[in-house]
């Protein structure tokens, strides 16, 4: 070997030993260096997040009919390179999808890779577009919630958003038990790797204690009556005052749940649970059972009645102005006597009177099942704005605010041997294989069994009375009526009232406890011209949907239980 072949191969070996080196020296950082940067770019290429998304739970009467399901809406999209004849496509679209032909036509001659060419379609829509089948149009699914029974128990039901966002009612107070829980995971993509299972929790569904056919039916009486009365607005609830299921709940005006975002912000809230108000003589049933179970008064007492009482310097009137003289317990709720109920009041004294008050739930939430409920307002000894005046004007439903819902659940309790229930919604819970069934939940036993016996008699003598528009052919009713001013501005309007009536029956074992609440009415401002003839219209309704049997048939099967346990 010659000397220049001795330095030629001396220069390959240094290059093979350089080249040597710079590839150890990048094992080395990529190995320990730069090791956990490349681990990662390598788990990355290897893995694929998954989101598993729950379907929502769905919303059942308690005859399982349908209430709230699930469907979707449609995106339409292109990618206009992929569009052969844009002219003719936009000329296609522009009626269907209800746009001009020009802008569509602008998105298909774009040099973007894909455009959107609507929000939300309809399925019909969808499907008119699918069937030009032209290359290029994408149509995706966009999840929304829908309502089979339209506006049926729309402030029950509530709405829930586009984002899948329950926004009121059971959709809102349930939000988390019907949406159930997303599943998001990193899944080994490589085919070495035994692949996993991502599972969402999907959301519940809901069984109510309510009946579509008996909902619309008091759905129907309460539009009739406030197209009769020219009324503004009204709500009706109908309860077991046995349990606290609610059998209906309806309010008008109502809207379209699958179109809420068309309605006005006020509409969105349920009046039932929502809305507060000066509830008038209705109010007095309740008195006189705080009253009668305090000993502050008993079946016998009477008192002299000028037809005016004043307490705080301000003189209470009966609402006819009569002076009826001396008068029993009985009359304060057949004659609807304002000063009776004051003077009930101011037997029991102000710290006996509120603490009834208390018990029978006024100015406190009932813990229905339903979202956003408001708390009504009762003032109290020591409050700023509390005087001895409003202990009069409390006893017969005036200075304070409830909810038609509490007012229910007070006079509830002369309907249940004294016994307070809470109000719900929603019978069951069923998630997969499990059902939580709800257990009725006392709230309360403000007065005695007898007390609420003797003051359901009373009322039932109210109705059989004064309030003869109330009377249900072959049934026993108890019940009140209430017509209360309504303040505005400080002040009572001078002729617009809220016309209600409260009744239970059958009064000697009763299944139903309804409220009838109509705002404004024109066509008389009294609750005896107006919601008494729409509880009787309804409830004849409701005992034939119920199966309620009349008092002679109940009373027969007693007779006939009695001989045979003889």
């Amino acid at each position: 070997m010659n000397e220049n072949q001795t330095r030629r191969m001396w220069v390959v070996a240094a290059g093979f030993i350089f080249a040597t080196l710079i590839i150890i020296g990048r094992l080395v950082v990529f190995q320990v260096v730069e090791s956990a940067a490349w681990e990662e770019r390598g788990r990355l290429a290897t893995t694929l997040e998954i989101i598993a998304r729950p379907e929502r739970g769905i919303i059942y009467d308690s005859n399982g009919t349908v209430l709230a399901a699930n469907g979707a809406d449609y995106q339409i999209g292109a990618s206009p390179a992929l569009i052969i004849n844009p002219e003719e496509v936009a000329t296609q679209l522009a009626p269907i999808l209800n746009l001009s032909r020009y802008d569509i036509l602008a998105l298909l001659e774009s040099n973007y890779p894909f455009v959107t060419l609507s929000g939300r379609v309809s399925a019909e829509v969808a499907e008119a577009i699918r069937a030009l089948d032209y290359d290029g149009l994408q149509i995706d699914p966009m999840p929304r919630r829908i309502y089979p029974q339209g506006e049926l128990l729309c402030h029950v039901l509530g709405y829930t958003d586009f984002d899948g966002i329950g926004g009121a009612g059971l959709e809102g107070y349930y939000q988390a038990e019907l949406a159930g829980e997303a599943a998001r995971a990193q899944i080994n993509i490589s085919p070495l790797t035994q692949q996993e299972n991502v599972i969402a929790r999907e959301g519940s569904d809901l069984v109510l204690t309510i009946d579509r056919t008996v909902q619309h039916t008091v759905e129907e009486h309460l539009r009739n009556a406030i197209s009769q009365y020219r009324a503004e607005s009204g709500t009706i609830i109908v309860m077991d005052p046995r349990t606290g299921a609610i059998v209906a709940m309806a309010n008008w005006p109502c809207y379209d749940p699958y179109r809420f975002y068309e309605a006005d912000r006020d509409l969105l809230q349920n009046p039932a649970i929502s809305q507060q108000y000066e509830p008038g003589s209705v109010m007095k049933v309740v008195t006189m059972a705080a009253a009668l179970d305090s000993g502050a008064a008993n079946l016998q007492s009477t008192y002299y009645d000028s037809g005016v009482i004043e307490l705080g310097g301000y003189p209470m009137y009966n609402w006819d102005r009569s002076a009826p003289g001396t008068t029993t317990m009985s009359t304060i709720l057949a004659r609807s006597l304002n000063v009776g109920a004051a003077t009930l009041a101011v037997w029991m004294g102000t710290d006996t009177y509120y603490t009834y008050m208390e018990r029978f739930n006024f100015g406190r939430r009932t813990g229905i099942d339903l979202a956003a409920e408001a708390a009504g307002q009762m003032l109290r000894p020591g409050d700023e704005l509390w005087t001895e005046t409003s202990l009069g004007t409390n006893s017969f439903g005036q200075g304070m605010a409830t909810t038609p819902l509490q007012m229910l659940l007070s006079v509830s309790a002369l309907a249940n041997d004294g016994y307070l229930m809470q109000p719900y919604v929603v019978e069951e819970i069923r998630t997969g294989n499990q059902v939580l069934a709800h257990q009725p939940t006392v709230l309360s036993r403000p007065i005695r069994p007898e007390i609420a016996h003797q003051v359901t008699a009373m009322a039932v003598n109210a109705v059989n009375t004064e309030v003869w528009q109330a009377q249900l052919a072959g049934y026993t009713v108890a019940g009140k009526t209430g017509t209360a001013q309504i303040p505005e501005n400080g002040i009572y309007h001078a002729t617009e009232t809220i016309a209600s009536f409260v009744g239970w029956f059958p009064a000697d074992k009763p299944e139903l406890v309804v409220l009838i609440k109509l705002d404004r009415p024109q066509a008389s401002p009294w609750g005896s011209d107006t919601a008494a003839p729409t509880f009787m219209e309804m409830a004849t309704d409701l005992v034939v949907l119920m199966g309620i049997p009349p008092d002679d048939v109940r009373l027969q099967a007693d007779i006939l239980a009695i001989r045979d346990d003889q």
